[in-house]
């Protein structure tokens, strides 16, 4: 195998599965951040909220769900895309400088898991905190909040990144082995 194709397969392979976590993942979290978000203050006026108020408090947890998944999916689509591209390019380099040609698919698979989560947790950190920052008022914002807000979604895309760094480890070890 020639080291562009090397490079190639695995860079395509990282945005592709970098967009598909990024959107799937993006809208997930968007739609249980923003139910967690009105559950929690719900609990806190649960005391003068009625019964006549369950059917509205339904349709208010779906439509909040419709809105988070599409602001997920906003901040997820991007991120997913850009990080996966680089993450596979990484992974792309780091293949060919250490484990070409392949000697132990264990400890390659458990280098790329490694390599690809801890640079997708970072990189998708400063990629949503990027964005967070254009959509808000940044004469306003409370700029460490932000910061926090944004570490649980890049640590689940630094745990997705670890997981699907398998299927671009597994694509290398086939034809590492068929040349």
């Amino acid at each position: 195998m020639t080291t562009l194709k090397l490079l190639l397969g695995t860079t395509w392979r990282g945005g592709v599965f970098g967009l598909i976590a990024g959107t799937l993942g993006g809208a997930t979290y968007g739609a249980i951040f923003a139910n967690a978000i009105f559950l929690f203050r719900l609990a806190q006026e649960w005391s003068t909220l009625g019964a006549e108020n369950f059917i509205p408090g339904i349709a208010v947890v779906l439509i909040l769900a419709f809105i988070g998944s599409i602001m997920g999916a906003l901040f997820g689509v991007p991120t997913g895309f850009i990080v996966g591209l680089l993450n596979g390019l990484l992974v792309g380099i780091v293949t060919r400088v250490f484990f070409f040609p392949l000697r132990d698919a264990k400890t390659f698979r458990r280098v790329i898991a490694m390599v690809s989560a801890l640079f997708t947790g970072i990189a998708s950190w400063f990629c949503f905190f990027a964005i967070i920052l254009f959509y808000s008022n940044r004469d306003k914002a409370d700029v460490p909040m932000l910061a926090l807000i944004v570490t649980l979604p890049a640590l689940i895309a630094g745990v997705a990144s670890a997981l699907i760094s398998r299927a671009i480890a597994g694509w290398y070890e086939k034809l590492d082995v068929g040349s």
